[in-house]
């Protein structure tokens, strides 16, 4: 289309920077998808999009609020009563999904094969004493989260997240999102690229500034993942089990439109069903609810419920009312409502230090500019 000509043009000149890139493009304005865009790849190619999953996640909590079966300001035991150990009885659903309920990990730390079965991981969070006082900081949950929120779930509902997300967003929608993955898409999933061990050692010699990956503070991050990090994580999400089971906050697989769908469905038709969500209910999702310095990193970080808002110059990815997620992989996907844009880009490689792809920021400035 000769309004998005711009982002076309850096969509397809990025390949001449970096011979390996694979990537897609999804853009809907309003209810029409008016870019779809693939480079290295097909377009209905399936990737992992590591924690762009969380956005997912967070619509399936948007639709509890939206039916008035979840109430943000109740406290969590009042759905799941064994939560409510070690103190945490007070902590509400809003502190809870927003990173501030210290608990990102637990003592001793967990493994995969924890997370995947979610009822050992859950009810060791449930059980565990909060690593900060609730709500006096604020810590990245990569991988716990997807967790309390699918127990959350699943104690409303009695299905699981993934259920919820497939049976009443995806699947009546025609939407591309697989949080469990089955065995008849697999032929169209492309492996996620790590970064190299040799990129790794040379990130963890060399971080970010400010960012102490060796100290204290860097050992409450390492809480977040499983037992063999960051690297065996990159390594375990292309495998069967994980692509299976899908762990809400970082398994699924997706291609850039299933996730610009996603996003769009929130407001808009799409598949020839209504919008799924009011306006209220977007508002109470995408209003921030922490901002503030991470507690292991030192770093910026701005979060709605589930949903990460723009925090520059480490998430700048559409206007302040814009919300979305990115992943570790480099995938970033969004709505802006200032602009009626839903947003999905999934990469195959990214090289450390991971997170938002300064490509994907790019295109989602250019977007905006086209309008």
């Amino acid at each position: 289309m000769p309004a998005f000509a711009s982002v076309i043009e850096a969509f397809e000149g990025f390949s001449d920077a970096d011979p390996t890139y694979c990537a897609q493009l999804s853009v809907y304005i309003g209810g029409e998808r008016l870019l779809d865009l693939a480079q290295g790849m097909e377009k209905d190619a399936l990737l992992p999009v590591f924690s762009s999953s969380k956005g997912a996640s967070a619509v399936v909590i948007s639709l509890l609020l939206e039916r008035e079966q979840l109430d943000l300001d109740a406290t969590v035991a009042l759905y799941w009563p064994e939560f409510a150990q070690k103190d945490k009885g007070a902590v509400t659903v809003r502190q809870m999904l927003s990173h501030q309920a210290g608990l990102n990990g637990v003592d001793g730390g967990f493994t995969t094969e924890e997370l995947l079965a979610h009822e050992p991981l859950a009810e060791r969070l449930a059980a565990q004493r909060p690593l900060w006082h609730p709500g006096a900081g604020v810590e990245y949950h990569a991988v716990t989260l997807g967790t309390l929120a699918d127990e959350l779930v699943r104690r409303i509902d009695g299905r699981t997240l993934a259920d919820v997300l497939s049976q009443d967003v995806t699947k009546p929608r025609g939407i591309d999102i697989w949080m469990g993955t089955p065995e008849s898409q697999d032929h169209r999933v492309l492996e996620a690229l790590p970064p190299t061990s040799e990129e790794f050692a040379a990130f963890f010699a060399n971080p970010p500034a400010g960012v102490d990956l060796a100290g204290d503070s860097g050992r409450l991050a390492s809480l977040s993942l499983p037992a063999g990090g960051i690297f065996d994580l990159f390594t375990r999400v292309n495998s069967i089990e994980f692509r299976r089971i899908s762990p809400p906050a970082a398994g699924m697989t997706a291609t850039a439109s299933g996730l610009a769908a996603l996003y769009a469905c929130l407001r808009h038709e799409v598949g020839g069903q209504p919008r799924l969500l009011g306006d209220e209910t977007i508002a109470q999702m995408s209003q921030v609810q922490v901002s503030g310095k991470e507690l292991s990193s030192g770093l910026q970080v701005r979060f709605a419920v589930m949903f990460q808002v723009p925090c520059s110059p480490r998430w700048p990815f559409g206007s302040f009312r814009a919300f979305g997620h990115d992943g570790a992989g480099g995938s970033l996907a969004f709505y802006d409502p200032t602009h009626e844009i839903g947003f999905g880009y999934t990469v195959q490689r990214l090289p450390l230090p991971g997170g938002l792809d300064a490509r994907a920021v790019a295109l989602s400035r250019l977007v905006r500019e086209a309008l």
